[in-house]
């Protein structure tokens, strides 16, 4: 027997993807939607779903334990937080809220009625992903000294910059908030280190948008490694795939490296010399062209509904959520103000 999900949509992303994920799901069996004319149009064309006439009447609806938030962050924050309040377990789009200060209340409301917030980070179920975590724990790097992340997508002009992710109000922050929050998860997740201090500057390449869509942060961890995040709406020029340079990531450590293209043939490199008979490295390269299951993150999806149905802690809480606005925070002030921002 399965369970009822409800889906607040008004504008969120990746909104296709994540309905495709709701209907390869086997452990839902009903779909209640509300929210825009959007989710009107997704609830009529879905088996499992219908449509619910306001926010009110979701909540207010009997054995509904898990609630899907696809909006933009200023209302995922003050939704979230009354879904949470209400008892009610929520999968949103990252990073959703808008400040560090309204995630927190969202721990705090999480803590206070025994529910969870799961950011949707679903580079961390990707394989390639624990490709790179299991390297790192298995001592391929030995000293984590150095690391360097990049990713650079289309630009606000070719994407519109009217979407909500270019407004300040609904959105925030601009590109650390879309897409460089991702590293700074991943970071974390596959060296098991915080992000300590940052440096940070950011801009905005395009006039008729309000929140950055460039940006470069240098940061330290707990050990002691010092590295680079780039990510940028930069790309006007568009493009079927990703350059290597465009998506990738890389470590460099006391025993060997790490580089990582999460694009296309999707690659993991790693030269080690943990080896004594190779003192030169022993270079290894894993390819991952096996598409993934669902239509964006359904891996997590997966692992939402039955750490919800089995009453456990899920792979990503709103603690997860509020360290990355927290370090995303420290990256903006230290933009405005031109030091180094330390992180508690």
């Amino acid at each position: 027997m399965g369970i009822t999900v409800g889906a607040y949509i008004d504008e969120g992303g990746h909104v296709s993807g994540h309905m495709r994920d709701v209907e390869q799901q086997p452990e839902i069996d009903r779909l209640l939607v509300t929210g825009s004319a959007q989710a009107r149009e997704i609830a009529a064309g879905m088996a499992k779903a219908e449509f619910v006439s306001d926010w009110d009447a979701l909540l207010a609806t009997d054995e509904l334990p898990l609630i899907i938030m696809l909006t933009n962050n200023r209302d995922a924050g003050r939704l979230t937080l009354e879904a949470v309040g209400s008892g009610r377990w929520v999968y949103g789009e990252k990073p959703g809220a808008r400040t560090a200060g309204e995630m927190a209340a969202i721990v705090e409301a999480c803590a206070h009625r025994g529910t969870h917030f799961t950011p949707c980070y679903a580079r961390r179920t990707f394989a390639d992903t624990l490709e790179v975590k299991q390297l790192i724990e298995a001592g391929a790097l030995g000293e984590l000294w150095s690391f360097q992340a990049s990713w650079l997508t289309s630009s606000a002009a070719l994407r519109g910059p009217e979407q909500w992710l270019f407004d300040g109000e609904r959105a925030g922050g601009g590109i650390l908030y879309w897409l460089g929050c991702h590293f700074i998860d991943l970071l974390r997740f596959v060296t098991g280190e915080r992000i300590v201090a940052v440096s940070a500057m950011t801009a905005s390449v395009q006039p008729a948008i309000s929140v950055e869509d460039l940006a470069c942060v240098s940061a330290r961890l707990e050990g002691g490694a010092i590295g680079t995040m780039r990510c940028g709406y930069v790309n006007n020029v568009g493009g079927a795939d990703y350059e290597d340079y465009q998506l990738m990531t890389a470590c460099e450590g006391s025993a060997g490296l790490i580089a990582h293209f999460p694009h296309g043939a999707v690659t993991v490199r790693s030269r080690s010399r943990l080896d004594p008979q190779a003192p030169a490295g022993q270079l290894r390269e894993v390819r991952m062209d096996s598409p993934r299951q669902g239509g964006y993150a359904y891996a997590l999806l997966d692992e939402v509904v039955r750490a919800t149905i089995e009453g456990r802690a899920p792979l990503l809480t709103a603690e997860d959520a509020l360290y990355v606005l927290r370090v995303a925070e420290a990256a903006y002030e230290s933009a405005r103000t031109g030091r180094e921002v330390a992180l508690e």
